[in-house]
Parts: structure tokens; C-alpha cells; sequence
């Protein structure tokens, strides 16, 4: 007889208590964490053998679990919502939590207990779109490399030279350049450059391998067929291109979408007897985004790509496309550009698809068009980070890939100061448009949003070690944060003064700041609307 596992039903006049109490739990943690004073949490993995150092909040909050499923079922709602800013913009998730906790906690007085709800949200979501406003007009565009290597000394972990490699690395592929990152235990932290377009399909059949030991296809000054038609020998146009091409002793890559048997019998016993070197890369049309490896192939080697029947039909052997050498793996291929006349033309579309990821709202296409970029740009960094052990290696790349993230999403939406001022400066500013435009109940979902602001350096500056001079040390500091005017200065709370934003690194990226905004937003919505829990 099939079990069945037992649920419970937690009623609508108990579920803000388990809410509040997940909800501060977690609390604890994140605010021993935070900012410059914060400490690290030692935690006793049950997926691996080793013990985790955990600062960052998403891995916090990813390893973490209570012995209550309640509390756990809550836990796992905002870990989606910590792994979606981490995973775009790089840690963060801290701040944002500690500004979505203070709206969930005082929404349960202000929201599910008052008859004028709609309201206080309408006060609620107008207010951090006219701080969200205000925010973007003062963050500063990164223009350039000195501004950029700054960024990278905010968000690279400063051991093991990481810092050097990372800017030696930017220096070679660009700002935007694609750079990868692993590790390597028992040795130093080193740098490896990969240059040439890049895209994921291999060789169809090992028949095409060159190299038997490591199982490559490696060409040299090759011709290249792209096109969207299947390959077939019914209608002669592809014998008609491989004969010219045998005589004149060049190799042949075949990019499309399909190939029959025959047509892939040919290609095969032609390499196999030594009469042409040859191979054939299955790229299918299954997404859109896969259209577009046809388009950037042609691009860079110079190749018409085929679209259409009629196009196949006339291929002549000048729609070929020609690169300096390419390498083929099972499921990568890299190509060298021969022709410098095209790098005006590449570095034009990778501006082109960078304009589009400024304009555009979708974070999957944007996704998909820079990794397009990144592909045409023709460089690929790799990052070998090292360390003495499993546990210090796979620490450092951990801080390593996050600031990775923090520092590229500052490139496109620009920077704010840092360490809690640009939340306290907001605060007034929005405090003052508040108290002209709403009244009632959507002037206290307003208020909620002003006091949630300063609710990150409320946590910086109760982290001081006197404890007996707290409450002085809090007003000093907000009282000088209130006086700056620059948006190039900051305040460093850890040594009590002011400084330039970007020689102290004290700032965050625009993205960060305005996803965590709208997040908690969504969050304290979503959490707020439970009537009812089964577990």
C-alpha cells in the first residue's frame, strides 16, 4: 500500500508568526554578516565533506535550514528571490534583504490589518519608482579604465594577485570581454588567453578528427560553407563546390542545420581516403538564438550565409567564407578571423547588440545577445584560480565569481556612493516629495519605503564594537552622511569620514541597488498575500 506523507494546515491567524519568525532568524544572520564589520558564519555542509566559509547572503540563505518546515517553506520563497539578484548583479542580497524585511514586518500592521490596503500599497509601489528615479539620475557611467580598474578593486578579492590578473585580463579582451573562471589546487593564480569566435556545437562524427590523441579537428586556412538549408547530394550543388576545392588542396567546414546519410557518406569517405580534409557541424534550429550563430559565422569569416533554396541553388565558391585556422572539439568550436577588414565591421554589431541590452527589459535576451557578443568579440579569458587547499581554492573562486557579477553589472547602469549615503541622502529627498503627494494611508505605505531605506546603515553603524558609545557614534555619522553633496564622495563608516567614492571603493552598481528595489517590492507583495500554509 502506497504512503502517503502527512501536511498540516497552518490558518491564516498563525501564519505571520511563523512568517516573522523565519523572517528574523534569518535576520540574525545577515546582520552579522554585513558591510565591513561583518563576520563570516562557518557552516557544516551536508552536501560535501568539507566545512563552507559563508559571507555572501545567497549562499547563506541557499545552505540554510531550520527545524521547523514552516519557517523552512518561508526560507525557500526568498531564496529565489536572493538567487535571482546574485546571479544578475552580483551579491546585494544583504541590502535588499534588509529593506524587504522592514516592509514584510511593519506590512502585517500596516497592509493585512488595515481595510485601506490598496492604498498603502499604491504609496508603497509609487515611492520606489520615484526613488528608483532619482537614484539613476545620479549614478556615474563607467567611461573609462582607470574608473574600471577602481571598480575591479572594489569587487575582486585582493589575495593571490587575483586583482592584478583580473585587470591584466580585462586589458587583453575588454571591459565586456567573455572570461571564465576555475579552479587549480596546489598552485598559483594564473591568466590564459583563448582568442577567435567562439560558439557551442562540435564535430558531427569522429570521423572528421584530425588529431586522434586529443580528439580535435584543427584546420588550417580553411573554407567555410554556413548556410540554413539541409545538405543533400539529390540537387548536385554540394559535389559542385567540393570538386575545385579538392584540386586547390584547401580543407572544408560544413555549418548547417541538417545533412542526410548520403550527403554525410560523401563528406566522411572524402576525409577518410585523404582526398579532402573536411568536416561537418550540426547546429539546429530549435531556439531563435541559434539562427543567429549562421549570421555571426558569416560575419566573421566573410561567408554569405545561405537562407534560402534559391541561394543554395547559386553557391558559387566565392559565397565561401575563409578563416585563418579553426579548432574543433565534440562540443566547441573556435575560429580565427583572417580578414582585418572585418574587425570594424564585428566591433560595429557587438555595438549594435550592446545598445539592444540597454534597451531592452528582458533579462533572457539580454542574456542571449551578450553571450553573442562576447562570442564576436573573439576573445575568451580563462582564470585559473589557486590555493593550497580544496577549501581555499573553491573559497576563492566562490568570491571571486561574485565579484565578477557585482563589478559587470556596474559597466551598463553606472555606480552610486556606497556604505549606506546614497539611501540616507534619498531619504530626505523623498521624505519632502511624499509629504506633497500622498495623504493617509498611502502616505504611511510612503513612509514605510523612506524608513526601510536607512534601515542598511542603521545596521552599519549599530555594529561598532563600543557599545557604550553607539547611540553618539549614530547621530555623528548621519549627520556628516547629510552634509555631503557630491555624488563623487561617500562616508567611510568604519574610520568616520568622508572619501572619494572610487579611491575608498565604497559604492554599489546601479543594478544592484534598482533590482533589489523592485525585488523586495514583489517580495513583500507576494509574502504578504499568504492566507494560509500546508506543509
Amino acid at each position: 500500500m502506497k504512503t502517503t506523507h502527512k501536511q498540516y494546515i497552518i490558518s491564516s491567524e498563525h501564519v505571520p508568526s511563523h512568517i516573522e519568525n523565519g523572517i528574523k532568524k534569518l535576520g540574525v544572520l545577515i546582520e552579522e554578516t554585513y558591510g565591513p564589520f561583518g563576520k563570516n558564519l562557518l557552516l557544516d555542509s551536508k552536501k560535501s565533506n568539507n566545512p563552507e566559509l559563508l559571507k555572501s547572503g545567497s549562499r547563506i540563505i541557499r545552505n540554510l535550514q531550520t527545524s521547523d518546515p514552516v519557517q523552512n517553506l518561508i526560507l525557500l520563497l526568498i531564496e529565489d528571490s536572493f538567487q535571482k539578484i546574485n546571479t544578475t548583479s552580483g551579491d546585494g542580497t544583504k541590502t535588499f534583504f534588509l529593506i524587504t524585511s522592514y516592509l514584510i514586518l511593519k506590512g502585517f500592521k500596516y497592509i493585512i490589518q488595515n481595510s485601506y490596503a490598496s492604498e498603502t500599497k499604491m504609496g508603497i509601489t509609487k515611492t520606489i519608482t520615484y526613488a528608483l528615479n532619482i537614484l539613476q539620475d545620479k549614478s556615474i557611467s563607467i567611461t573609462n579604465r582607470e574608473l574600471w580598474n577602481k571598480i575591479i578593486d572594489r569587487y575582486i578579492p585582493s589575495d593571490d594577485n587575483l586583482r592584478n590578473i583580473f585587470k591584466e585580463a580585462f586589458e587583453k579582451i575588454g571591459k565586456s570581454g567573455d572570461l571564465k573562471i576555475y579552479t587549480e589546487s596546489g598552485k598559483s593564480t594564473n591568466l590564459r588567453i583563448e582568442r577567435g569566435m567562439q560558439f557551442n556545437a562540435g564535430f558531427f562524427s569522429p570521423y572528421f578528427v584530425t588529431n586522434t590523441e586529443k580528439m580535435e579537428v584543427n584546420f588550417e586556412n580553411p573554407y567555410i560553407l554556413v548556410t540554413l538549408q539541409s545538405i543533400s547530394l539529390e540537387d548536385g550543388v554540394l559535389l559542385k563546390i567540393l570538386e575545385p576545392i579538392i584540386y586547390e588542396k584547401r580543407s572544408l567546414l560544413v555549418v548547417s542545420p541538417d545533412i542526410d546519410e548520403q550527403a554525410l557518406s560523401t563528406l566522411i569517405l572524402n576525409k577518410v581516403n585523404g582526398i579532402l580534409d573536411v568536416a561537418f557541424i550540426k547546429v539546429p534550429q530549435i531556439f531563435n538564438s541559434d539562427k543567429t550563430i549562421f549570421e555571426d559565422l558569416a560575419l566573421y569569416t566573410k561567408a554569405k550565409c545561405i537562407k534560402t533554396f534559391r541561394d543554395w541553388k547559386g553557391l558559387t565558391r566565392s559565397d565561401l567564407g575563409q578563416a585563418e585556422k579553426i579548432l574543433i572539439t565534440k562540443t566547441k568550436t573556435i575560429c580565427w578571423s583572417k580578414f582585418i577588414s572585418q574587425e570594424l565591421i564585428i566591433q560595429k554589431k557587438c555595438q549594435e547588440l550592446k545598445q539592444q541590452i540597454l534597451i531592452s527589459d528582458s533579462d533572457y535576451e539580454n542574456e542571449k545577445r551578450e553571450n553573442r557578443r562576447k562570442n564576436l568579440s573573439g576573445a575568451t579569458a580563462i582564470i585559473n584560480v589557486g590555493g593550497v587547499t580544496d577549501f581555499e581554492t573553491n573559497d576563492r573562486r566562490a568570491r571571486a565569481e561574485i565579484g565578477l557579477t557585482g563589478a559587470r553589472a556596474c559597466l551598463y547602469e553606472g555606480v552610486l556612493q556606497g556604505g549606506g549615503y546614497s539611501f540616507v541622502h534619498l531619504s530626505e529627498e523623498v521624505e519632502n516629495w511624499s509629504r506633497s503627494n500622498f495623504y493617509n494611508d498611502s502616505l504611511t505605505g510612503s513612509q514605510l519605503v523612506i524608513k526601510s531605506l536607512i534601515r542598511p546603515i542603521q545596521v552599519l553603524l549599530t555594529q561598532e564594537t563600543d557599545k557604550t558609545n553607539i547611540i553618539s557614534k549614530y547621530l555623528t555619522s548621519i549627520d556628516q552622511i547629510k552634509k555631503i553633496n557630491d555624488i563623487y564622495m561617500s562616508y567611510d563608516i568604519k574610520n568616520h569620514k568622508i572619501v572619494n567614492i572610487f579611491e575608498s571603493g565604497i559604492m554599489d552598481s546601479f543594478k544592484t541597488v534598482r533590482l533589489s528595489f523592485q525585488t523586495a517590492l514583489s517580495l513583500t507583495y507576494s509574502i504578504l498575500s499568504i492566507a494560509t500554509m500546508i506543509v
